[in-house]
Parts: C-alpha cells; structure tokens; sequence
C-alpha cells in the first residue's frame, strides 16, 4: 500500500511539473493557428500580405475573402503571446483570433 501512494505521489509530481514548465515558457517550441482579419481595402491587403509573408515565423495559406489562416512557430509561450501583439499592430490588420496553441515540451 505504502509502495502504490508512493508511485502515485511521484506522477502527480511530474504532472505538476510539466504544467509548471510550460507556465515558465521552457517548452522549446510553440506552434500557434491563428487567423488574421485584414482590411478590406485591395491596396492595403497587398501590402499587408507582403510583410506578412516577409517574417519567417509565419506560414501562410490561401486568403478567404478577409481572413488569412496562419500558422506560427516561436521558442516561447511569450514569444507567441509578442508576436500576436506584433500582428495586431499592423495597420492592414484588423483581428487575430487564436484558434490553437500546441506546446512541445524538450
């Protein structure tokens, strides 16, 4: 009986420890899907689409009509979390929407 509480303690212990990892952003990879809402307006959708698919931790696909689904890659929960800021501060966004975030713990 001791054995069992024993193991038990030891699983809940790395349970809570990789949660705390994660919340510390150690995991050594963020992958996020997002969708970005652009401007209606052609000129500043170009030019948007072109910076957009200038960063390399950004993978695009096809545009439907105002909304772009996009995949990023970044070392961090925080990084993730910087560069849903950095997007939404450009001027042909209008929104992102966070769809998913998977964590990849090392």
């Amino acid at each position: 009986m001791q054995l069992s509480r024993q193991r038990a303690g030891r699983g809940a212990r790395a349970r809570r420890t990789s949660v705390a990892r994660l919340l510390l952003n150690l995991a050594a990879m963020v992958v996020s899907a997002l969708v970005v809402t652009l401007h209606p307006d052609a000129e500043t959708r170009a030019a948007t689409l072109a910076q957009l698919a200038a960063d390399p931790r950004l993978e695009l696909g096809p545009c439907h009509r105002d909304r772009l689904p996009v995949v990023s890659e970044t070392d961090s929960t925080a990084a993730g979390a910087q560069l849903v800021d950095e997007l939404q501060a450009i001027a042909g966004v209008a929104r992102v929407d966070v769809v998913s975030i998977d964590f990849e713990v090392p």
